[in-house]
């Protein structure tokens, strides 16, 4: 027999193969990854009934099941292939190749992943999903802020006419107590309503996210006590936070609040020492919110995409 291809067999069933775990409770999951969604103590407070993660010494991919569908993962911003080591992204194919026969043996005909910004490196790239059978469905615009010193000077000269007049208004930033979450996630949830839109999170939730992580931040811009917007963020690694949960009251909307706090929260993440403050999709289903677009864009914010492709099993 081929000496060669015997040590081939060898590596395959003994070195891969044995590294190879499926996890179908979140109890047995125990890591410390630099990124929110994929640490072990925010999937267990997500109180998944219907998620399973598939786990090798290099990658790592948790994702839910609907029905005959995997999606990773459905409740955060994104989900995709997580590296564990940068060095051996050239064993994608062999962790690949694992998951889809794991999925066909519990009768799953499709993987669907939403693949981050190119902000977040702790995955393997859009490439590699397409070299391995995924179809790309369709990319959302994503836009982020760097952030580096002078960003205030580079914004458009509309914005900064707004902020000196909220100033001049008597408006005024400050970030927020941690007691304050249930306030926040009302406002947010009364702000939301107004325009006919829902929150995706219950406030129990939150709060227990929350308590677990302890990535969340709340800022708030105020005019005589009164909230006039507010954003819950996420610190989603340590250079990288995340406009999470914003919104303006419709009793302020006209004076564009927003401005000002976005400033407020940029200068805080910088004193931070993050790199980027991530604003997330102004499209849906890559259909683009050109309005939403724009005022990132003047916020001084750059376009990116964020893809979401899908593979049948």
């Amino acid at each position: 027999m081929d000496h060669s291809l015997l040590k081939w067999f060898i590596h395959y069933f003994y070195c891969v193969k044995s590294t190879f775990v499926t996890h179908t409770s979140v109890d047995s999951i125990d890591n410390d990854f630099p990124l929110l969604y994929y640490n072990s103590s925010y999937l267990k407070s997500q109180n998944h009934s219907d998620l399973v993660c598939f786990e090798n010494k290099h990658f790592f991919l948790p994702v839910s099941i609907e029905q005959d569908a995997a999606i990773s993962i459905p409740r955060s911003p994104f989900g995709s292939f997580f590296v564990k080591d940068s060095t051996k992204t050239d064993q994608f194919p062999n962790f690949i190749d694992q998951v889809r026969h794991e999925l066909k043996d519990r009768s799953i005909s499709s993987l669907k992943v939403i693949h981050p910004a190119a902000i977040y490196d702790h995955f393997v790239t859009a490439d590699h999903l397409l070299n391995a059978g995924f179809q790309k469905d369709f990319d959302d615009i994503n836009q982020y802020i760097p952030l580096k010193s002078g960003w205030l000077e580079d914004i458009h000269d509309m914005q900064k006419r707004k902020l000196a007049s909220l100033k001049d208004e008597g408006f005024s930033f400050r970030k927020m107590e941690s007691s304050e979450l249930q306030v926040a996630h009302q406002f947010v949830e009364v702000c939301r309503l107004t325009q006919e839109l829902s929150i995706n999170i219950s406030y129990e939730q939150l709060k227990e996210l929350s308590d677990q992580t302890g990535a969340y931040d709340i800022f708030g811009v105020f005019r005589s006590e009164k909230i006039s917007a507010l954003c819950i963020s996420a610190r989603v690694t340590e250079k990288t936070a995340y406009y999470y949960l914003p919104a303006t009251s419709p009793l302020f909307r006209s004076q564009s609040p927003m401005v000002l706090l976005i400033t407020g929260m940029v200068e805080y993440y910088q004193s931070q020492r993050c790199d980027y403050f991530d604003l997330g999709v102004s499209s849906v289903e890559g259909k683009p919110q050109e309005s939403l677009r724009i005022f990132k864009e003047r916020m001084g914010a750059i376009q990116g995409e964020k893809s979401t492709l899908s593979l049948q099993i």
